[in-house]
Order: structure tokens, then C-alpha cells, then sequence
């Protein structure tokens, strides 16, 4: 008998149904009913007048595919999986779910390796992918995207336009770009104030009792903003990070950026992240450039390894590769890579003032200003493309076939500290310390530097994946206590960070409850398991 955990406070054994015909009486007013062979029939039904019936699967191939991902959460199955096409579709369904006290995950591209959308307590997988429409503002550089919007379509939506998204480093192709900006993923140029930060603006939400909610003036009906534009709210606090627990964003303004003719990249070489330091704080005290990032050279190597494809789906075959190989024994220990991009008006000048005063920092710090890498000259052009189309990195995922990242913030400063004890970690826990990718991203002009650590395993393996998972749990702790910030809260980083912020986790709750009274969207995460 299929175990059902969508409604367990509702059903009751029914005493008088005969031996092998187990079933069970449901005391609500719609009636509903399980059994052994079919489950929920009338919820399905209910579904099916919702959406078409061909979009409503519980086979189990299905329900297994959506269990799990490449993370090391334990796998849990749903009941149902819904591909609704319209927002009415979304506030439909969400108002059935409150009928019955039916849990719901919105999921997009599924490209999040992190346990975020696996139903930990069975419910609706709410696939938001058929919702793929988008709008593009010319005159006032802004998108509008529903969730099933992926980070390919939209750039190459743009770009022809002489527009551009700013996009993370190593974000799938078919990633949500919508999903994406929720779950806070950090976009290359952060280095900057201006295309860096407050990117996310207005938002058309569904709240879980299934009502609609516009933030800004876009709320005042028509079309978004009326005529004012859209603008940056406070209200889009609240979701992001929530993991769909306060409700479902469908439609999400986006500001995006001229797209300049005008555009270099510079590299600068380093054997240690202590000398990093004082060169990169003295290069953003004089704002230089959008981006400003570093890749040690595991992740350099896998970027720059032509011989390996960026894989379609995580986690993936490994593949050998003799060029992979070679790359690591002769890059540097890290790469910091400095990019330059033109305004919207005299773009040669803004680049030719940058650059000088890039170069000039080097010269008095007497370190080498390089335009490509010394043996790979096709370098900068990589770099330009991963600007725009970051998905190259991800060919990481072709040395082991999955990679188990340790993502979080802390102040610049601590950056060689944090490689330190990853190295220390790593030593302790059998894993080599070479085959660890890392990768960090400079944060509003030096305040703060966001940080990624790879450990990878091949997870046919079962003695590798079981010291890689237990590694990563180390980890995830041992980073926390020296001041690693984890402001996306996944499986154990949730639990470890609001043991830290008791007061905030508190708030937090409430906040759920508020908004979320019958506890039905994504229960489970964001705080701790408590409903």
C-alpha cells in the first residue's frame, strides 16, 4: 500500500471494510477517500477539472523522478504532479490544497541541487515550467518573466536587443531565471552598487489562501507600474529565500542593462588568497569594473577544458580528460578575473579611464596585469561569453558526475581563513585537497565576499559518497562557527542558522503563520521542521 502523507490528520480507519481492501474514511465535507490502488481519486479529480487531465501525473515513474535531486536530502516522494499553465490555474489549485490540507511545492526547471522542492511531506508538486512567458521593456530596461522563464531563453531574448540579465556564475541554461533571483543565487557583477544589487522589483504572487497579490503600483491594475514604471518594493523581502513556503511568485520585473560594445576582462595571478587581499581592496575603493571574481584553479581548469560538454541534467556521467588534467598541474593556485564594461554613453572612455587606473594599481603593487592567461589565449573571449551565458563552469560536474557545493558570505577579510579550514576539513576527512573547487565574488565594492567550496563525488560509489556527505555536514557546521553566513537556507544551513538566531527564527515562524495558517506551502522548509 502506497504511503500517503499528504493528509494524515484527516483520515481515520474505517472498521468495517473487509480484509485487502484496506480504505479510509476522511471526515471532511468534500468527502474524499484513498485506497490501496488509486489514492486520492477525488482530489485527482478535482485536479483534472483544474488542468487537463494529461497534465496531472501520479504514475510512479513520475512521483520517484521528483523525490529527490543530487543532494544529500533524503528522498521523498509526492502525490501528485501538476503542470498548471495559468495563473488562475496556480490560485485554483492552492484553494483546493486549503480544502484539504494538502501540502504544495512550487518547482520551476528543478535545477536547484539543494533538496529545496523535494516533498518532504508528499502533497502537489506544483511544475510552474509550462508558465514561460515573458516581456521585454526597451525604452525602460525591464522584463517581466513567469517561472518557467529559463536563464537562455531570456538572454537570448535580450541580447539581440543590445540588453543584457545580469547573470551568477555556474547557473544551468534551463534554470529558472525567476527561481533563481529568489533564491538570492549572487549575480557576477555584485561587485558593483548600480547592476549588482537591487535588480529584483515588482511581483505578482500567489498567497497560500489562493488570493492574488501585486506589490508596488503595478497593484493599481493595468499594466505593471501604471505610470510611474515598475520600482524597487521592500515587500519582495519576504520571498526571497522562502523556498515557496509564503506563497507562489508568477510573475516577477526584473531590471536588466545596456548591453555595451565595449567590454574587456583582466586577469591577475596569485599563489595564496592572503595576497588577494590589499590588491582587490585597493581595485574596488576606486569602483573598477562590474565584476571582480576569483576561481582557484580546479574550477578554472574545468572551464577552460574544451573536451568536456556542459552536462544537461545533474547529476551526470563522468567523463576523463587528459586536457582537464594537464590545466591543473599548470594554472595558478587562483585567478582573479576583473571586468571592464563601457556605459551607455562614451563607452571607450569609461573603459580607457578604468583600465588605466587598474593598471596603475598593479604597477605600484608590482603585480602582472594580464590579458589572457599565459598558454591560453582564448581566455578573455571565455570570459566575456561566461558574462553572458555563465553555464561553462558547470562542466565541473564532468570530473565526478555531482558536485556538493558549501556556498555562504563573510566579511572579505576572511577569506583566506575560510580556505584555510576547508583545506583542514578536507585533510582530516580523506578528501584531496587539490580535487576541491572554490570560488569567490566580490560583494558591493569590497563590504562582503560571497564563497562557493565543491567537494565532489561520484555517487555510484557508495564509500565516496558517504565521505563526501559527511564532509559537507562537517563542514556546513564547522564554517558556521567561524562566521560563515548561509543567507540560503537549505536543509542542515536552516537548521544550523536559526540555532544561532533563536529571536529571528521565532519571527520567522510567525511569519509563516501569518501568511500560511494551514502550514500547506512547502512545509518543512525555510525554519525548522515545526508546523
Amino acid at each position: 500500500m502506497r504511503e500517503i502523507k499528504a493528509f494524515p490528520q484527516l483520515f481515520s480507519i474505517n472498521p468495517s471494510t473487509e480484509e485487502g481492501e484496506i480504505q479510509y474514511a476522511i471526515t471532511t465535507k468534500n468527502n474524499y477517500f484513498i485506497n490501496e490502488r488509486w489514492g486520492i481519486m477525488s482530489l485527482k479529480n478535482d485536479l483534472e477539472k483544474i488542468v487537463h487531465p494529461e497534465f496531472v501525473k501520479d504514475d510512479s515513474e513520475t512521483l520517484t523522478a521528483y523525490s529527490h535531486d543530487q543532494s544529500f536530502a533524503p528522498p521523498s516522494k509526492p502525490d501528485f504532479v501538476i503542470f498548471p499553465q495559468k495563473v488562475e490555474h496556480v490560485q485554483a489549485i492552492i484553494k483546493l490544497a486549503n480544502q484539504t490540507n494538502t501540502p504544495v511545492i512550487p518547482y520551476s526547471s528543478g535545477l536547484n541541487l539543494h533538496g529545496a522542492t523535494i516533498p518532504q511531506r508528499g502533497g502537489i508538486i506544483l511544475n510552474l515550467s509550462r508558465m514561460n512567458k515573458l516581456e521585454v521593456n526597451e525604452e525602460d530596461w525591464f522584463v517581466i518573466v513567469e517561472p518557467g522563464v529559463t536563464y537562455k531563453q531570456l538572454q537570448d531574448n535580450l541580447l539581440p536587443r543590445g540588453l543584457r540579465l545580469m547573470v551568477p556564475l555556474g547557473i544551468p541554461p534551463n534554470r529558472s531565471v525567476l527561481s533563481s533571483y529568489l533564491e538570492r543565487d549572487p549575480v557576477m557583477a555584485a561587485a558593483s552598487f548600480e547592476y549588482g544589487n537591487y535588480l529584483l522589483m515588482d511581483m505578482e504572487i500567489v498567497l497560500p489562501d489562493g488570493e492574488l497579490f501585486k506589490t508596488g503600483c503595478w497593484n493599481l491594475g493595468g499594466r505593471p507600474g501604471g505610470y510611474f514604471g515598475p520600482g524597487v518594493n521592500m515587500p519582495f523581502r519576504f520571498w526571497t529565500g522562502a523556498q515557496g513556503t509564503l506563497g507562489i511568485i508568477t510573475k516577477l520585473i526584473i531590471s536588466v542593462q545596456h548591453l555595451s560594445p565595449v567590454r574587456k576582462y583582466f586577469f591577475l595571478c596569485f599563489d595564496n588568497l592572503e595576497s588577494v587581499i590589499e590588491p582587490l581592496r585597493k581595485i574596488q575603493m576606486k569602483e573598477i569594473g562590474w565584476e571582480c571574481f576569483g576561481l582557484n584553479r580546479f574550477n578554472l581548469s574545468a572551464l577552460l577544458t574544451d573536451d568536456w560538454k556542459v552536462p544537461e541534467s545533474f547529476p551526470t556521467t563522468k567523463v576523463a580528460s587528459s586536457k582537464f588534467d594537464q590545466l591543473l598541474k599548470s594554472l595558478p593556485a587562483w585567478t582573479v578575473a576583473i571586468g571592464l564594461t563601457g556605459s551607455t554613453n562614451f563607452p571607450e572612455e569609461k573603459v580607457a579611464y578604468e583600465e588605466e587606473a587598474l593598471r596603475q594599481i598593479c604597477k605600484d603593487m608590482g603585480l602582472e596585469l594580464l590579458e589572457s592567461l599565459p598558454d591560453n589565449p582564448e581566455t578573455n573571449q571565455i570570459f566575456l561569453e561566461e558574462s553572458l551565458r555563465s553555464w561553462g563552469i558547470l562542466k565541473k560536474f564532468c570530473y565526478k558526475g555531482s558536485v556538493h557545493d558549501l556556498s555562504f558570505k563573510v566579511p572579505f577579510d576572511k577569506l583566506p581563513s575560510m580556505e584555510r579550514l576547508m583545506l583542514k576539513l578536507a585533510k582530516e576527512g580523506n578528501y584531496p585537497g587539490e580535487d576541491m573547487g572554490g570560488y569567490f565574488l566580490i560583494l558591493e565594492r569590497g563590504r562582503g565576499v560571497h564563497i562557493e567550496f565543491d567537494l565532489h563525488c561520484d555517487l555510484e560509489d557508495k564509500q565516496e559518497t558517504k565521505n563526501v556527505d559527511e564532509l559537507w555536514n562537517k563542514s556546513s557546521k564547522d564554517l558556521l562557527e567561524e562566521g560563515a553566513l548561509y543567507d540560503r537556507p537549505y536543509g542542515i544551513w536552516s537548521e544550523l542558522t536559526y540555532k544561532k538566531a533563536s529571536n529571528y527564527h521565532h519571527k520567522i515562524k510567525q511569519l509563516k503563520d501569518e501568511f500560511d495558517p494551514k502550514g500547506i506551502m512547502n512545509p518543512g522548509k525555510v525554519y525548522l521542521n515545526i508546523v
